[in-house]
């Protein structure tokens, strides 16, 4: 999914309409459980000082018989089953460098460019978008075709296999054409997402194959070529921010481990200095920082993840000339209010139309238990809920963006890939207060995904566009009473 995924076999899905029609899709996408309590110090893991403003990170050292690089893990993980440990003392108490800083490398300290300008109005009141995953950062889940004959499990494993190279640039070039950006046009999408990985920019002692910036750059030239906007996604980040298959390689967490936080910022230098330039600031409209970072005990703290958050976001805006360009960072499931004040100090309490750092949220109704139980009236009485529980007041001056979220609900006893009419009307219904309630409340949505294979469920937006939309586009609402709000 973008992001978060494991996913179990073909499960039938049926959709109720108000209160027993079934959903027939198939749910094989169920983001992992993740502990979503939050601790400032739940790793090992490198916390700044409070007199600590430098964009470099000190040196992580792990014990000297433990200290090799392994073939199977992430990069920047050392293959000893001990978390790295930092060669300065963590400051709990003191997770971010402070806002008073005189040096200019301070996360809060204007990096020398009035970087929270007012914004011009090129941007679209909302960003109506699609991702497209699966394409640059593969996942097997969603093209299982591309897997068979290997025992591969994420992209890690998929390039070491025979034959790798000429499989992904088969995949590459075909999985998504620039008649994928005249139909989303057609849709009324203006906008995409699309997942990378670092490693094709840095593959330093990795097994991954290099090659996929060239696609993303022939999505951006479709993209201009049909008026549309582009997110650039970090998907990926070096030593794997959350353990998944999405994020490059399944296993360890181990983004903040040795110089892997560095490494990422590097990385986003590299992408900004390219795409935020005034020779993109037509069709570039931001970069995503980190894709679904894991918070918790046996993975990343949220006090670091916030404190570089502030770091990547200067360090990445110092190499760019759009100005207006947004610079996004996901919540790690914490939650957008988790992150209002870090938001603001990034932003120097920018007003909203000047603000250019921006929270990423991922809001799906499959991925736990408890979605499970709920009938189509609950789930749509969710959604429009979204305005209240998850999303902030039309006062905020924090941009929010909702980066995926999905029409796939997990409701049983109907055969997949049945577009009956009450499937149809009852998957309008639950889309239409989604975009409601994210077009109230958030800056714009992206679907997670355009394609999901060759299936025909609503993972796919092809499918929803096909099966349920059919000539209408996705400003048009069938339903507009669906939530009780304007």
């Amino acid at each position: 999914m973008s992001g978060t995924h494991s996913f179990t076999a073909f499960a039938a899905i049926a959709l109720l309409a108000s209160t027993t029609h079934a959903l027939p899709q198939t749910f094989r996408h169920r983001r992992p459980q993740w502990d979503g309590a939050a601790s400032s110090d739940s790793v090992s893991v490198y916390t700044p000082t409070a007199t600590d403003t430098s964009t470099t990170f000190p040196s992580l050292s792990v014990e000297p018989s433990h200290s090799f690089l392994s073939s199977t893990a992430p990069y920047g993980y050392t293959a000893s089953g001990f978390a790295a440990t930092p060669t300065s003392a963590p400051v709990p108490s003191q997770p971010y460098p402070t806002a008073s800083s005189t040096n200019h490398t301070s996360p809060y300290q204007s990096n020398g460019t009035n970087e929270t300008s007012v914004k011009t109005s090129k941007y679209p009141a909302k960003f109506r978008g699609v991702n497209l995953g699966a394409w640059l950062v593969l996942e097997s889940w969603m093209t299982p075709d591309l897997f068979q004959g290997t025992d591969a499990t994420d992209q890690w494993t998929f390039d070491s296999t025979d034959g790798a190279e000429g499989k992904l640039q088969q995949h590459w070039s075909t999985y998504i054409t620039e008649g994928d950006f005249k139909n989303m046009s057609s849709w009324g999408i203006n906008a995409v997402r699309i997942p990378i990985g670092y490693w094709a920019y840095n593959n330093a002692d990795t097994p991954y194959i290099t090659g996929a910036d060239a696609y993303l750059e022939k999505a951006i030239g479709w993209a201009r070529q049909y008026g549309m906007w582009v997110m650039v996604d970090c998907h990926g980040s070096p030593g794997s921010q959350n353990g998944a298959e999405h994020s490059g390689h399944v296993g360890a967490v181990s983004w903040q481990a040795d110089d892997n936080l560095q490494l990422s910022i590097e990385v986003l230098q590299t992408i900004a200095q390219k795409y935020g330039s005034m020779e993109y600031a037509d069709v570039v409209m931001g970069i995503e920082l980190v894709n679904e970072p894991k918070i918790g005990d046996d993975a990343n703290s949220l006090s670091t993840t916030q404190w570089w958050a502030a770091k990547a976001y200067h360090a990445v805006k110092d190499k760019t000339e759009n100005k207006d360009l947004y610079i996004l960072h996901h919540d790690g499931f914490t939650g957008v209010k988790s992150w209002t004040d870090i938001s603001a100090k990034i932003n120097n309490n920018a007003a909203y139309d000047q603000a250019t750092f921006g929270i990423d949220l991922h809001l799906y109704q499959n991925q736990d238990d408890q979605s499970k139980s709920l009938s189509l009236q609950q789930h749509i009485d969710k959604a429009c809920e979204y305005v209240n529980t998850d999303l902030l007041p039309l006062d905020s001056n924090l941009p929010v963006f909702v980066g995926e979220f999905s029409a796939q609900i997990d409701i049983e006893n109907c055969q997949d890939g049945d577009w009956s009419q009450e499937l149809i009307d009852g998957t309008r219904q639950y889309f239409e207060a989604m975009i409601n309630a994210y077009e109230h409340s958030s800056r714009g949505w992206f679907v997670w995904s355009l394609k999901q294979g060759s299936d025909n469920g609503a993972w796919s937006m092809e499918s929803i566009m096909q099966n349920v939309y059919g000539n209408d586009k996705v400003t048009d609402r069938k339903y507009p009473g669906i939530c009780p709000f304007g």
